[in-house]
């Protein structure tokens, strides 16, 4: 399957997102913050401009509450792939996201198992 970005997968992305933080009563700053993501890149990601890789959005679902099947709905929208119970780092990532894991949590079992971390953390 050959990746296609479209300013249309970015609009779609970006409108996704932002309708389930705003459900749950997050506004743009705080997605930002939650997915621990430098700002301006947040807000290009979050008005359609940038489509993310698979870890930054990784990072904002994590960060940012999403089930499971939010996450891979993001995905999907993204062209990004679904998480893979099979893969290794991906079966973390689920287990992750079913138990309500933060970034910062999740990083650490990441690092337990010598598995690349989502993101950097700048603050």
């Amino acid at each position: 399957i050959e990746f296609s970005e479209s300013k249309e997968d970015h609009f779609k992305l970006s409108e996704y997102i932002l309708e389930i933080c705003n459900a749950k009563g997050l506004k743009k700053n705080e997605i930002i913050k939650n997915a621990d993501i430098y700002r301006t890149y947040g807000y290009e990601i979050l008005s359609g401009k940038k489509l993310p890789s698979r870890d930054k959005l990784l990072q904002i679902c994590i960060g940012n509450g999403f089930s499971l099947e939010e996450t891979n709905r993001s995905l999907t929208i993204g062209q990004l792939g679904i998480l893979y119970a099979k893969n290794p780092r991906d079966s973390i990532i689920i287990y992750a996201l079913n138990n309500d894991l933060n970034l910062i949590d999740t990083n650490i079992i990441l690092a337990e198992h010598n598995f690349k971390l989502l993101g950097t953390f700048y603050r």
